[in-house]
């Protein structure tokens, strides 16, 4: 046995504690600049804008075009939408501790919104497809993101599909932005 096979208990445990008052250290940090705060307020802003079916679906055909679709399509096309603005949180939010404040506002309201369509969502395997999409080695990410939606549609073979899950990924990633925007964040 060499001394590099000796593991030193100590060490791990002085690491770990100085992670978790790293991690307490950050969070008063987030609390006292406001962003906690902001984090809440914009999780139940986009929940709002997704309970409210009738405006989004208005808001949605004046840019996608019409959205008469099926009862089921119209599930996967709000799948796709949480799934969209939930990665885009993720990747615009500056910390763990802000993204999954906003992430777990935004589904708290839904649940005490819509607990049906919560439900039937929280039980289904659809975000695995488009988590399995992201990380397929493709050129484009944004096509096995619509192909997924296709599919999941029990379409696809229709390349329509595929571009309707494309522009309907871009666009609500856009328009979290856009909404990231007019909150006060402190980076």
């Amino acid at each position: 046995m060499e001394d590099s096979d000796i593991k030193i208990f100590g060490q791990e445990k002085a690491k770990s504690r100085d992670d978790e008052l790293g991690f307490i250290a950050l969070m008063e940090e987030q609390r006292a600049n406001g962003n906690i705060d902001e984090a809440i307020r914009l999780g139940d802003y986009l929940a709002d804008i997704f309970l409210n079916e009738k405006d989004l679906l208005e808001h949605l055909s004046s840019i996608l075009g019409t959205v008469d679709y099926p009862k089921e399509i119209l599930y996967q096309i709000k799948i796709l939408m949480f799934f969209s603005a939930e990665y885009t949180l993720n990747r615009i939010l500056p910390n763990a501790i802000i993204k999954s404040t906003a992430i777990n506002a935004l589904y708290g309201n839904i649940k005490n919104g819509d607990l049906d369509f919560y439900t039937e969502f929280s039980d289904g395997a659809e975000y695995s497809f488009y988590y399995l999409a992201m990380r397929k080695e493709s050129l484009s990410v944004i096509t096995e993101i619509g192909k997924a939606f296709a599919m999941l549609c029990g379409k696809e073979n229709e390349e329509s599909y595929v571009e309707l899950g494309k522009r309907l990924f871009n666009l609500i990633s856009d328009e979290v932005e856009g909404i990231f925007d007019i909150f006060n964040f402190v980076i």
